[in-house]
């Protein structure tokens, strides 16, 4: 399978989709295939991935399966805040209305569409995103209708978050907390679309010198999401947080004042 990604439409597609795959297509720089009235597979051709514009929204499509934007286990998350409830990012991150966050690995944003509610319209989230095809799901997603109104607004980018953290410790631009989850835990198996989120996960290893660049950004705190603790994390300052189920998020002290 290539690697390539392109832009095609749904069947018999209205002038709208028509406008909006073009649209698509010219902002991200992919090449648009008409669709015809043939399948996605065949519009798709050598490509590794389509990403087929449909009266309901976006849809990335390839041999292992059809990924969409939405909500995911976020929702349960958000349900259960919505009762007050607790969360362990919440809790781990201290997010208060308001602040800012960088998602630093965003993946399709369960993380991001929790903080975002969290944080308020006075609040903004950045989430970074070094595969092309999440990032414009994610991009796409988020300037639609799925984020609540009551939220903060979330810009995505598309890139190396590391490089991204050390532009913003350049500039002295920081942020209240920087997440970092580089396994791309979410979505779960048992999510829809999970081999191809997988297939688009860019595996990039949680290293001291990551946590150490997130830190130089933070202001409050850097929030790790990890399966467990690695060697390294007590000299990072890497610490659990207690009182979780599942033991996985961890957390140390920013470094910008």
């Amino acid at each position: 399978m290539g690697h390539e990604v392109v832009v095609t439409t749904s069947k018999s597609p209205s002038d709208a989709v028509r406008a909006a795959a073009q649209d698509l297509a010219e902002r991200w720089g992919l090449r648009l295939v008409e669709r015809h009235r043939g399948s996605v597979a065949a519009a798709r051709g050598e490509a590794g991935t389509a990403l087929v514009c449909t009266a309901e929204g976006l849809v990335a499509e390839s041999g292992r399966g059809r990924l969409t934007f939405h909500q995911g286990t976020a929702a349960k998350r958000l349900r259960a805040l919505r009762h007050g409830q607790s969360d362990p990012l919440v809790r781990a991150a201290e997010l208060r209305p308001g602040d800012r966050v960088l998602d630093a690995t965003l993946g399709l944003g369960r993380d991001t569409l929790v903080a975002a509610w969290v944080l308020g319209p006075e609040g903004a989230v950045e989430g970074v995103e070094a595969d092309l095809v999440l990032a414009i799901l994610a991009a796409e997603g988020f300037a639609g209708d799925v984020p609540r109104a009551v939220s903060a607004p979330v810009r995505v980018r598309y890139g190396d978050s590391r490089q991204v953290l050390a532009d913003r410790a350049a500039a002295g631009a920081s942020v209240d907390v920087v997440l970092l989850d580089p396994m791309f835990v979410d979505p779960r198996a048992s999510d829809h679309g999970f081999a191809l989120a997988r297939d688009h996960t860019v595996p990039t290893p949680l290293t001291p010198e990551w946590v150490a660049l997130a830190r130089a950004v933070a202001r409050r705190w850097v929030v790790v999401t990890a399966e467990r603790a690695r060697p390294w994390f007590p000299e990072a300052g890497l610490e659990r947080l207690e009182g979780t189920r599942s033991g996985r998020w961890f957390r140390v002290r920013g470094l910008c004042a």
